[in-house]
């Protein structure tokens, strides 16, 4: 009885998982390599079908000869329109929010407040449209008069032009900063609500055609600050508005109206150093540089290409490393 019950206690004294009483080996780490996951986010440039485009132009004293390049180098911009198939809606209206007569409401030429592809001499009446004259303020309002052309007279004077099923476009020509303030909104209010008007963000862009920051002119021109933040928010392009090539400008500008992207959103944030970009238009590929060709925005974790807009039915290829901690 003795022997059996001293068996007993020793047999008791082994841990349960270790009965022969040999001592446990040492684990070491052994971690599985985790290996780098490599994406690539693929678009073609697609037209849309439907869109919008509203010219908010500066008519106040100093702007004679930018509304006289406007005019003149308008044929550059809408030759992406004619025969694209693309329903569009152009629109003119002034940065003067202080008459009452103007404050947003579509310019009106040959019966109409915009031009479409029903429109005959199109070119000719945007130029109607676009001679504003110089007689408007000086207290230049356009992110306001924008605002009011799109939301404030959408169910009156302008009624029609914006539609729910397309892109917009906003192209701000003005060689001074906007005095908008909070009135009817302000420049932060106003990103958010280019935001709502589309599901996508590539959908809407407001570009600037403005006095460059640092720059104050001898005629009263100062850089168009408020306005530039627009387009960064939004998106868009910005050109100085004391360029001398106002083709290759209202060119750019018209293959962005048409819906034909600069700047492309990658679907998951890249490894710093790791994103190439590659554009195919036709049988024709390019690796495009950094720096050179496109640059990327972190904060909206995009590539904007620098000096081109692919073309039509172009493909866009954004290759890169994922990071990790998602």
């Amino acid at each position: 009885m003795w022997r059996t019950i001293w068996l007993v206690g020793a047999v008791a004294c082994v841990p349960e998982n270790n009965l022969r009483g040999e001592e446990r080996p040492v684990s070491v780490p052994n971690p599985l390599e985790l290996a780098e996951r490599v994406t690539t986010d693929r678009f073609i440039q697609t037209p849309p079908t439907v869109v919008d485009v509203l010219f908010v132009i500066d008519d106040s004293c100093s702007m004679i000869d930018e509304q006289d390049q406007l005019a003149a180098n308008f044929p550059s911009f809408f030759k992406w329109f004619e025969g694209s198939g693309v329903d569009y809606h152009v629109g003119v209206t002034s940065t003067d929010m202080d008459n009452p007569w103007k404050s947003g409401r579509l310019v009106s030429a040959a019966n109409g407040r915009w031009i479409d592809p029903d429109t005959p001499n199109a070119e000719a009446v945007f130029t109607d449209m676009a001679l504003l004259g110089i007689n408007g303020t000086g207290n230049e309002a356009g992110i306001g008069a924008a605002y009011a052309a799109l939301e404030l007279h959408a169910d009156g004077v302008n009624a029609g032009f914006l539609r729910d099923s397309g892109g917009l476009q906003v192209i701000v020509i003005s060689d001074e900063e906007d005095h908008s303030g909070t009135m009817p909104i302000s420049r932060g209010e106003f990103v958010e609500y280019l935001w709502g008007l589309s599901a996508t963000k590539d959908a809407v862009g407001f570009s600037s055609i403005v006095t460059p920051p640092g720059v104050f002119g001898m005629n009263g021109e100062t850089p168009g600050e408020n306005y530039l933040f627009v387009t960064e928010q939004v998106g868009g392009q910005v050109f100085d508005i004391r360029s001398q090539d106002w083709s290759r400008l209202l060119d750019d500008l018209g293959m962005e109206a048409l819906g034909l992207k600069r700047e492309f959103f990658l679907s998951q944030l890249p490894v710093d150093g790791s994103l190439e970009v590659w554009l195919m238009e036709g049988e024709v590929v390019f690796v495009m540089e950094e720096g050179e060709d496109w640059t990327y925005d972190a904060v909206r974790n995009s590539v904007t290409f620098v000096h081109r807009i692919p073309e039509p039915y172009a493909e866009v290829e954004l290759t890169y490393t994922v990071l990790a901690a998602q």
